[in-house]
């Protein structure tokens, strides 16, 4: 009979598996947590450093906090009387705050009105007036001026017709020998019609004698002259054709054209020549 083997051995196939096992999966794990593993940089060690010094001065500050319920009852009443003046100087920084910012609003309700005022002077200085002034030479007729622009009235031969524009001038003249004189004061770029308008004849029969001129700046035009025959009628004479740079032309009516081509030569004729320059 063989005999029996009583050696213990604990290293056998059973414990084996299990070592292999656990070393397997202790290798797993460290490969999948690997890609989150990262050593500490300078950053984070900065920050540990920050965050322990916080922590300290913070201790300390509990500590002072702690030794201040301590403090005699001068030093504590001291301690409330600067509480109060401290917020009496918050209430004042406040207070100053406010000032200040009705300041800057008043300031820059200022600065609107200036700039109103500016624009209002900006349109003084580019202001273009225009005077066109009408002679009638013979006696007691009445014979009227009128400047139409385009959103006036037509010309109406039974009434007087005065501006329309605040700012603009109208004398008017009943009786001849007289002249009425019509100011615009701002005249953009545009058409102008001017009309005489013979009213009445008052006991003259005979055909009344009109003339007339405008001015700009240093330009003076002559318009045509007449003799008007009917009276309540308007006449449309021409207009004055104002351009975007302010300067202005006058376009007679087709039926006077003529007659002012005529008149500018003979006015060109009587002007006396330009002195000689010297030499």
């Amino acid at each position: 009979m063989k005999p029996k083997n009583k050696e213990v051995n604990i290293f056998n196939m059973s414990l084996l598996d299990i070592l292999c096992g656990a070393l397997g999966a202790f290798c797993f794990m460290m490969l999948v947590l690997f890609q989150y593993w990262k050593p500490e940089g300078p950053d984070v060690k900065k920050t540990k450093v920050d965050t322990a010094q916080l922590e300290q001065k913070l201790s300390d500050l509990m500590k002072q906090m702690k030794n201040m319920s301590n403090l005699p009852p001068e030093a504590a009443a001291r301690l409330q009387q600067m509480e109060q003046e401290f917020a009496a100087l918050q209430a004042q920084v406040e207070k100053l705050k406010s000032l200040v910012q009705q300041s800057q609003a008043q300031a820059e309700a200022f600065k609107r009105q200036a700039d109103q005022a500016q624009k209002e002077a900006d349109k003084l200085k580019t202001r273009n007036p225009i005077v066109v002034a009408m002679s009638t030479a013979t006696r007691d007729h009445d014979v009227d001026l009128y400047v139409k622009d385009t959103k006036m009235e037509e010309a109406d031969p039974r009434k007087v017709q005065g501006v329309k524009w605040p700012g603009d001038v109208f004398y008017n003249a009943t009786k001849g020998p007289a002249t009425d004189v019509w100011l615009m004061r701002d005249v953009p770029a545009g058409e102008y019609q001017v009309y005489y308008k013979f009213l009445g004849r008052n006991g003259n029969p005979a055909p009344a004698q009109v003339a007339a001129y405008y001015m700009q700046h240093n330009s003076f035009v002559l318009l045509p002259a007449l003799d008007l025959n009917q009276d309540a009628k308007a006449v449309y004479v021409g207009s004055i054709l104002v351009n975007r740079d302010y300067s202005s032309d006058f376009k007679a009516a087709p039926e006077f054209e003529k007659i002012y081509q005529e008149q500018r030569e003979r006015r060109r004729q009587q002007q006396p020549p330009p002195p000689a320059r010297k030499q």
